[in-house]
């Protein structure tokens, strides 16, 4: 095995790679987590032994790290401050185990011999997939569009996600964070659906002591705390547009100023946002603003929906199966090939987050050691329905702007006025629909 011992103990990280190389294993050091993470996104390992007490970050602080870059990577806690508390944390974050210090290197060969199994199985059971900091794919159109947002990791330019929701947005923003320059500093992330309305822009742009009845002191926003790193604002079509000005100001020259403040401030963030709308109509119905669209659509990456990639249904619940069966108790479960051609042929309204649950789901409720088709307890009924209604609707609205538009004898402002829309938005579905006058 590939093992990384992660130490800031020179003494004890010596000690140890010496008795693994005695058991021929490849050993790797690091004497911090921010080292360890660095040699992780240069080089690929099996293992992770990490310490407990560090300083700047702790072992939990890295086991964190790792389980949302690198979900499929084993890690074990060592300490000599074991606490029931500390160790109940550690398994519950995705430790494969929490072994105290000094070691018992028995216990310690027998617990390597475990994971080598355990590997062994997992990579015997799929081909493997390609995962890089945490994005987890194998179809090929999802490995080109990785490639092409590795190249574009290195530049500073604005990225606009599309794709619907659950497809990964914000692990393919995290990958291409992980992939820049700004890598050493932490991603921030906001969800702009989530703010509330009248908080919005003191969240993302900070405010001053005395701004508004609360404010009780002076407040850091995203913005800010975001400097020399990256920040990622998902479900960007729902940020109002008294702010939309701001961000559009802020993309312009990097300033902004905080709620009660008159003073600009400066901040070095790249910015990464992500919808799961249409956001030309939107600006084409007057809810978004179309410079600032312009601003943000500098490098666009489209991620299809899990239906259209099945290579990466079963990448993914490679992946996820083997984590979910640690966090459970149940390492042995595997998929019968009933339950995997179910997942091939089942289209996932809900996209990868929906095959985490499906997953779980059936981990916590089988009773044996496969997962049968009918384990997975998916919802067959709901999507081809959804999908009927969406077509169905598509065609109504056709039919019926090329029925008013015949009618008003290819007047456009005419028939915008008879649909109760603008001619901007007719305009567009026009274009949509391929409607000629």
């Amino acid at each position: 095995m590939k093992i990384l011992i992660v130490d800031d103990e020179k003494s004890q990280r010596d000690a140890l790679a010496g008795f693994l190389k005695s058991l021929e294993h490849e050993v790797h050091t690091a004497d911090s987590a921010q080292s360890a993470l660095a040699f992780l996104h240069k080089q690929a390992v099996n293992l992770v032994l990490s310490d407990f007490k560090m300083p700047y970050m702790t072992g939990n602080d890295l086991l964190q790290e790792i389980r949302s870059r690198y979900p499929a990577l084993v890690v074990m806690i060592m300490t000599a401050y074991g606490t029931v508390e500390a160790a109940v944390a550690a398994m519950k974050a995705g430790a494969w185990d929490f072994i105290s210090k000094p070691l018992d290197l028995d216990q310690l060969e027998q617990q390597l011999d475990e994971i080598e199994k355990y590997l062994g199985k997992a990579s015997d059971s799929t081909p493997p997939a390609a995962s890089s900091d945490g994005f987890i794919a194998r179809d090929s159109q999802m490995l080109d569009l990785l490639e092409q947002a590795r190249r574009v990791a290195a530049s500073e330019a604005s990225v606009l996600i599309t794709g619907e929701t659950g497809t990964g947005k914000e692990e393919l923003a995290r990958f291409i964070h992980k992939n820049s320059q700004r890598a050493e500093n932490t991603l921030h992330t906001v969800n702009c659906a989530a703010l509330p309305a009248n908080l919005v822009e003191s969240e993302l742009f900070g405010h001053v002591k005395g701004a508004f009845t609360g404010a009780a002191g002076d407040r850091k926003g995203h913005f800010a705390a975001a400097h020399e790193s990256t920040l990622f604002l998902d479900e960007i079509g729902d940020l109002p547009a008294e702010i939309q000005v701001k961000l559009l100001r802020f993309l312009q020259n990097s300033e902004f100023t905080p709620v009660g403040s008159n003073e600009l401030q400066k901040t070095d963030a790249r910015i990464i946002t992500a919808t799961n709308v249409d956001l030309q109509l939107a600006v084409e119905q007057g809810d978004f603003r179309e410079d600032l669209l312009y601003r943000l659509d500098v490098i666009r990456f489209h991620l299809p929906p899990l239906r259209e990639r099945p290579a990466d249904i079963e990448a993914l619940t490679a992946a996820i199966l083997p984590e979910l069966g640690k966090i459970h108790h149940r390492p042995s479960l595997q998929l019968d090939e009933g339950a995997q051609q179910k997942l091939l042929e089942y289209a996932f309204p809900g996209n990868v987050r929906e095959l985490r649950n499906i997953l779980e789901r059936a981990v916590v409720l089988t009773t044996g050691d496969l997962i049968g088709s009918d384990d997975l307890q998916l919802r067959d009924r709901r999507q081809p329905v959804a999908r009927d209604l969406k077509s169905s609707i598509s065609n109504l609205e056709q039919d019926l702007i090329s029925r008013t538009l015949t009618e008003a004898d290819g007047n456009q402002s005419e028939c915008a006025r008879r649909l109760g829309i603008s001619e901007r938005v007719l305009r567009y579905k026009l274009q949509k629909y391929d409607i000629s006058d």
